[in-house]
This record gives C-alpha cells, sequence and structure tokens, in this order.
C-alpha cells in the first residue's frame, strides 16, 4: 500500500499549477500586475504549440527531441519567404515543420530507430542546417502584417491561437477514432497491430503534427521579435516534456491529454516566470527545469514499479 502511494503523492503534489500560483502571489512582486501576466501569456503560448505537439506523441508512445531546433527552422523559414506574403510564409514554415516531423517518424517506424536517437538526430541536422542558412545571424523580417501578429491587445493573438489548437488537439485525441487509436497505439502497440490499426501511418502523423506545431510556434516567436533566429529553443524539448509529464502523460505512451499538459505548461510558466521575477540567472533555471526533469522521470519509473502485474 505505502509502495503505491509514495510515487502517486508525488506525482499529485507537483501535478497542479496552484501551488506556483500561490507562491508567486504572496512572495513575488509585480506577478499579478497586467504587464507580467501578459508576458506569462506571450512565453507560455509558443510553448504551448509545441507542448500540445509532444503530447500528442508521447501518447502514441514515442518522444521528440526536435521540437527546439523545428521552432528555429519555422521562425527562419517564415521571415524568408514573408517577402512573398504572409500566407507563403506561413504555409513554408508549416511545411517545413510537418517535413522534418515525416523524417522524424519515418526514422522511428520504418527504421525502427528508438525515438530519442532519431529525434536527437533530426535535431542536430536540423539546427546545423537553420544555423549553416542563415550563417548563424538572425533574419530580420518587418512586415507590418507579421509584426502585427505578435501583438494583440488585451491578450496575445499568439495566446489565442495556442489556447484555439489545445482545443482542436482535446477534439481530436478524445472525441474522435483518431485520438483513440494513438491511445490505444501507446498503450500496446502489437495489439493495435492485430486489430487492423495502421500503427506506422499513425505514428508518422503525430509526428508531423509536433513538427507543424513547432514550425507554428517558430512564426509566432518571430513575428514577437521581428527576427527568425536560428539559436531559440534550445530549452524547448525539456521545457515540452517537463509540462506533458506534470500533465499526466507516460513516457510509456498510452497515457495524458491535451487538458492535463496545459495544467502542466502552467506550472513550468509560473516557474519560470517567477524565476525571472526573482534575478535568477539563466543557468540555475536551466537546472531548476533539469531537476524538474529528472524528477518526473523518477517518479515515472516509481509508479510503473508500482504497477500491479
Amino acid at each position: 500500500m505505502s509502495i503505491t502511494l509514495f510515487p502517486m503523492m508525488i506525482r499529485l503534489f507537483i501535478k497542479p499549477p496552484i501551488i506556483p500560483l500561490l507562491v508567486a502571489a504572496s512572495f513575488v512582486d509585480g506577478f499579478w500586475s497586467l504587464g507580467n501576466l501578459r508576458t506569462l501569456a506571450e512565453s507560455i503560448s509558443t510553448d504551448g504549440l509545441i507542448v500540445a505537439g509532444m503530447t500528442t506523441v508521447m501518447i502514441a508512445g514515442g518522444f521528440d527531441l526536435s521540437v527546439g531546433a523545428v521552432m528555429a527552422m519555422g521562425g527562419v523559414a517564415a521571415v524568408v519567404l514573408l517577402p512573398f506574403g504572409i500566407l507563403p510564409a506561413t504555409a513554408g514554415a508549416l511545411v517545413v515543420g510537418s517535413l522534418s516531423g515525416f523524417l522524424s517518424g519515418t526514422l522511428v517506424t520504418r527504421l525502427k530507430i528508438n525515438p530519442f536517437i532519431a529525434t536527437l538526430a533530426m535535431m542536430v541536422m536540423v539546427r546545423g542546417a537553420t544555423l549553416a542558412y542563415t550563417d548563424t545571424r538572425p533574419v530580420v523580417g518587418l512586415d507590418d502584417t507579421f509584426l502585427a501578429l505578435g501583438g494583440g491587445d488585451p491578450l496575445p493573438y499568439a495566446f489565442l491561437i495556442m489556447i484555439a489548437v489545445m482545443l482542436a488537439a482535446h477534439v481530436l485525441l478524445y472525441h474522435r477514432p483518431w485520438g483513440r487509436h494513438a491511445y490505444a497505439v501507446g498503450a500496446d502497440e502489437r495489439a493495435a497491430q492485430m486489430t487492423g490499426l495502421r500503427v506506422n501511418r499513425l505514428k508518422i502523423e503525430c509526428y508531423i503534427i509536433s513538427g507543424a506545431l513547432a514550425a507554428l510556434a517558430g512564426l509566432l516567436l518571430a513575428a514577437r521579435l521581428g527576427t527568425g533566429s536560428p539559436i531559440v529553443g534550445e530549452m524547448t524539448p525539456l521545457t515540452a516534456a517537463a509540462a506533458a509529464l506534470i500533465g499526466g502523460a507516460s513516457l510509456r505512451g498510452g497515457e495524458g491529454s491535451i487538458m492535463g499538459a496545459l495544467c502542466g505548461l502552467l506550472f513550468v510558466g509560473c516557474l519560470i516566470n517567477v524565476m525571472n521575477l526573482l534575478g535568477v540567472p539563466s543557468y540555475y533555471q536551466r537546472m531548476t527545469i533539469g531537476g524538474l526533469l529528472f524528477a518526473l522521470v523518477v517518479v515515472e519509473g516509481l509508479l510503473q514499479r508500482a504497477r500491479p502485474r
């Protein structure tokens, strides 16, 4: 009884976003100011798109380490194509993101490469290609319509887009056969294949969704900054994974939800925001997120061992 209860108490303690909210409200000056809340909404909006894609992949039993690099590539692609118009720029970003997701999914399903290794390789290739194309320099985009996309009052447009995407992902996973199939594949891939599900195709589709949403996040970030930077997104995979795990997703697959991922995103977003308000150096912030992810993986292992066989 105690073996099972211990890891469950840990997960229940770290899951609700109310904890960092209460700490921030009680001890940190300026957290509830309109300016800071807007900053928080902007910061979680781009991460939220990536968390939605990461959660979808994890539900199907995969993992995507390439999302940060794909986000940078999507932002650069959008800015490069901006002279042709906002629609071609958006389409171009989504195409390159979807293509990277397709390649990651193909490596995982057709070549049977471990998802961590496959997406790590994709991350290195995409990051290198983006740095080579830009010569390691940011690409500037000054189109007024594009820059307006990075604004919005009182809520940032990117935040509204994130909410719309998460609602659509929730409907897809919870109220459509495709979502039920994704859960079935993540829970038991062999059993899903025996029932006639097209397992490889579905997993590739999950990676395509993850890549497209990462590129869309890069586009929105570029619109907010006015530049497409080839070096953004270094910590994005860790942040997205932490948010998804806090929200109930599992490294084994077959578990998780978009609404839970949103709670996890709020947890991580508030934690980072509080550290910024307190002036915590970035390297300590990285150590904190890394430690949180380490704790989540340990809890995941305890939960797996505590499950009845």
